[in-house]
C-alpha cells in the first residue's frame, strides 16, 4: 500500500514531463489557434496517467501514458509535451492582450497605446515587405567589414549585445550539476541550424530528405538577402558544409 502511494506521488510529481511520441496527421488540438478559446491547463492532471500500467514495470506509461495517446505531436512542431503546451497557451494569452491593446481605443492608457501601437507595428506585414532588408543593412555591412580575427571579436561582441543567442557561443546561468544549491555560469557552443548532431551525419532516407529541404531553405534565405540563385546555392553549401564539421566535433 505504501509503495502505491509512493508511486503515485511520484507520477504527480512526474507528469508535467510527458512527451508525445508520435506526430499527427492533421493540426493536433494540443497546438491551438490563438483566435480560440484558450485551454485550461492543470499542474496535476490525473488524468494524464495510464492506470492499467504497471508502474513497477514501466513507470513512464503509467505517469504519461493517457496523455501521450490523446496529443500527437503536432504537424508544426519539431517536439511536443506538457512543458510545450503551456508554452503555447502563454503565447495564445499574450497574444490576445496585444490584440486588445492594439485596438484605436481612446480609452486606452499611454502604456497600453504603445504597446499596442509597437505590436501593430510589427504585424503590419505590407509596410515590413515593402522595407525589405534596409532595417537590417547596417548589421550585414558590419558582418561584411569582418575582415580579420580583432574585427570578428568585436562583432561577435556587438551580436551578443543584441542578444543573438549562440553567435558561435552562448553565456547563461543554470543550476549546478553538483550542487542545487548553487547556481553558476554556463558556457556553451553556438547552436546549429537543424536541431541536432544526429540530423548532420544520418544516412538514412529520412535524415537526407530533411538535409535537401534544409539547403533549400538556407539557399532561400540568401536569395532573399538579395543574392543570384546560382550563387545562393553556392552559399548554402558553404554553410552546410560548416555545420556539417561543427556537428562531427
Amino acid at each position: 500500500m505504501k509503495l502505491r502511494l509512493l508511486l503515485v506521488l511520484l507520477a504527480i510529481a512526474f507528469a508535467g514531463n510527458c512527451l508525445a511520441g508520435q506526430s499527427a496527421s492533421k493540426k493536433s488540438s494540443s497546438s491551438q489557434d490563438s483566435s480560440q478559446k484558450i485551454p485550461e491547463i492543470h499542474a496535476f492532471d490525473l488524468s494524464a496517467m495510464d492506470r492499467t500500467a504497471d508502474p513497477c514495470t514501466d513507470f513512464y506509461q503509467f505517469v504519461c501514458g493517457n496523455w501521450i495517446k490523446n496529443n500527437a505531436i503536432p504537424p508544426d512542431q519539431g517536439r511536443w509535451g506538457r512543458f510545450n503546451e503551456l508554452a503555447e497557451r502563454n503565447r495564445m494569452v499574450a497574444k490576445q492582450i496585444l490584440e486588445k491593446a492594439s485596438v484605436n481605443d481612446p480609452k486606452r492608457d499611454a502604456v497600453h497605446q504603445k504597446i499596442g501601437d509597437y505590436y501593430q507595428a510589427c504585424m503590419d506585414e505590407n509596410a515590413v515587405n515593402q522595407k525589405g532588408l534596409k532595417p537590417l543593412q547596417s548589421e550585414l555591412d558590419r558582418i561584411d567589414a569582418v575582415t580579420d580575427r580583432d574585427s570578428a571579436i568585436a562583432q561577435l561582441a556587438h551580436l551578443h549585445e543584441l542578444g543573438v543567442r549562440g553567435a558561435v557561443f552562448f553565456f547563461t546561468s543554470n543550476s549546478d550539476l553538483h550542487n542545487a544549491n548553487n547556481v553558476i555560469a554556463y558556457v556553451d557552443q553556438g547552436g546549429l541550424g537543424l536541431p541536432d548532431r544526429d540530423y548532420y551525419v544520418k544516412d538514412d532516407a529520412k535524415s537526407q530528405e530533411l538535409r535537401k529541404a534544409y539547403l533549400g531553405h538556407v539557399q532561400k534565405i540568401f536569395e532573399l538577402l538579395g543574392d543570384k540563385r546560382e550563387m545562393a546555392a553556392e552559399e548554402a553549401q558553404v554553410v552546410m558544409r560548416i555545420e556539417t564539421a561543427l556537428a562531427q566535433r
